[in-house]
């Protein structure tokens, strides 16, 4: 498999209102995911980002290094819109020919949550999940949140990079993870399956801080 890296950088762009819609793209090159939040406020990297409800114009352009994240132009736009969203740097992943971006959504309730998922060669899967991770997963009867059952691993192998930040790298049962601030909020989590040790490294290693929101 050939492996692209890219350097991280970014721009901020203006945060959504929480009830901002959105609409189909005029041009959708990517399986589409229809929005699954009734209120508004999970977006589809297939669809594109309509003008905020505070009407303050049209929703922020791709910044420079979302143009670099796979993926179509509203894919690109999806990651720019998100990182204005959060407080919190939102990562995109910069991948080989051959990959796509599968599905994907963010909402902006409780700190804000973005999941995205990728499909490559020989149905390797790569997936996302930032932000925070553990919302509602794994309580102990209300009394706090159980860090295995929200960011599951069978065992750890090594420190390595998730583009700009470094996290515990682990297996699973079915394929590899890596986790950084496993179990805060926010934390980011990259499971892969049907990807090499090697290049789960490599390509986790590749992942773009597309902006710093706040």
């Amino acid at each position: 498999m050939a492996l692209a890296v890219v350097g991280c950088g970014g721009t901020t762009r203006p945060s959504p209102a929480p009830q901002s819609s959105a609409s189909p793209s005029a041009a959708v090159t990517e399986p589409t995911v229809a929005p699954t939040g009734p209120d508004g406020s999970i977006a589809s990297p297939d669809l594109a980002p309509t003008a905020t409800a505070t009407g303050a114009g049209a929703s922020p352009s791709p910044s420079d290094a979302a143009i670099q994240c796979s993926g179509s132009a509203a894919n690109m736009t999806f990651f720019a819109e998100a990182a204005g969203a959060m407080s919190w740097p939102v990562y995109c992943a910069v991948l080989p020919t051959g990959w796509f971006l599968e599905n994907g959504s963010f909402r902006l309730a409780n700190g804000g949550h973005l999941e995205v998922g990728y499909r490559g060669p020989d149905d390797a899967h790569l997936a996302m999940s930032e932000g925070n991770v553990c919302d509602g997963i794994g309580t102990n009867d209300g009394i706090g949140t159980d860090v295995d059952a929200c960011a599951p691993r069978d065992t750890v192998i090594q420190v390595a990079a998730m583009g700009d930040q470094t996290g515990e790298l682990g297996r699973l049962a079915n394929g590899l993870v890596l986790d950084v601030e496993r179990g805060a909020n926010p934390s980011w989590r990259v499971t892969g399956s049907g990807i090499s040790e090697a290049d789960f490294v490599v390509l986790c290693a590749a992942m773009l801080r597309v902006a710093v929101g706040g």
